[in-house]
């Protein structure tokens, strides 16, 4: 099937903004997905850049591929997961970069896919793995054979779902559960139809749970800020890299602005300690003391943008 060529990439002059690209730079995209941010800072890399392309999901790429091709050869692609960035950057020649990208949101190609199982808007298997060529667990899987407890629990960890064990109990009294709509529908039965202002669905909170157990989307996350990290260049104002964060979730959010504030700061020692102990030493300096959000004029725009979060650093020894 081919992907909706429509695409808008989230905090796109806000993601470039932080990113200073410059003519001749190096940077990495993290999630390239369908190539709307990697486009955007390929075109201002001038002859000499260089930009590397990864995404997990295969079909993504090789959409991203054929966008990009206008850039040649400055633009490399690799099929791979975020969380192994250090071997990726490596086997492609990519060290003390200018900047990085990792946009956290799902692709508009898996959303509108029925057989990747992502969207209950779309009737399809229960998938949800972002790179099936990998196995591993499928939220069929979870729905059909965790128990009721463990099923309220991670609704209610990963999708912050206050009535996370109505919900359960509905799935388990359901099951079998084979495609989306079963599950949108076993959701439904225990907490009725859309809720708030927005009219956001019921099921919302608990494909998102469950999207992000199935792809350990956490742990890749806990795993590629300190390869990204390590990965930005420093020394000068003039080659200071860069690190980009844009997620939709508090829980991604939360582990991002953890990350950068520990890496921001001199020390890490307790308060009531009235002499530094740790010896840790600030290497980041945060750009986005507060988190940057879009505007309400892309959220008309792109509605998908309304949970989105944006956050920055950069390197400085």
């Amino acid at each position: 099937m081919t992907p909706s060529p429509v695409h808008i990439p989230v905090l796109l002059a806000e993601a470039m903004h932080f990113l200073a690209v410059r003519p001749g730079g190096t940077y990495i995209d993290c999630t390239t997905g369908l190539g709307g941010h990697s486009s955007a800072i390929a075109g201002r890399l001038g002859a000499d850049g260089r930009l590397l392309c990864i995404d997990q999901d295969a079909d993504a790429l090789e959409f991203a591929r054929t966008k990009l091709a206008p850039f040649g050869r400055r633009v490399s692609f690799v099929h791979g997961n975020f969380r192994d960035l250090a071997e990726l950057a490596d086997r492609e020649g990519f060290s003390a970069v200018d900047g990085i990208l990792l946009d956290l949101g799902i692709s508009s190609m898996q959303i509108g896919r029925a057989e990747r199982g992502f969207a209950f808007g779309l009737e399809g298997p229960l998938d949800m793995r972002m790179d099936p060529s990998t196995g591993g667990l499928t939220a069929a899987e979870i729905v059909n054979g965790w128990d009721e407890t463990s099923l309220a629990n991670l609704f209610y960890t990963y999708g912050e779902e206050r009535q996370s064990r109505r919900i359960a109990s509905a799935v388990v009294r359901n099951r079998p559960i084979a495609t989306t709509w079963e599950l949108a529908r076993a959701v439904e039965q225990a907490v009725g139809g859309a809720r708030g202002r927005t009219l956001i669905h019921p099921a919302t909170k608990v494909f998102l749970a469950l999207r992000i157990r199935v792809n350990g989307e956490l742990d890749s996350l806990d795993a590629a800020l300190p390869q990204a990290h390590s990965l930005l260049g420093f020394g000068t104002p003039q080659n200071a890299g860069r690190l980009v964060v844009i997620s939709f979730h508090s829980l991604e959010d939360r582990v991002v602005k953890q990350y950068i504030r520990r890496e921001a700061t001199d020390c890490l020692c307790p308060p009531q300690v009235p002499v530094c102990r740790c010896g840790h030493k600030a290497t980041l300096r945060d750009l986005t003391r507060r988190a940057v959000l879009p505007g309400d004029d892309e959220i008309a725009r792109n509605p998908r943008a309304r949970s989105a979060v944006l956050r920055a650093a950069e390197r400085i020894a």
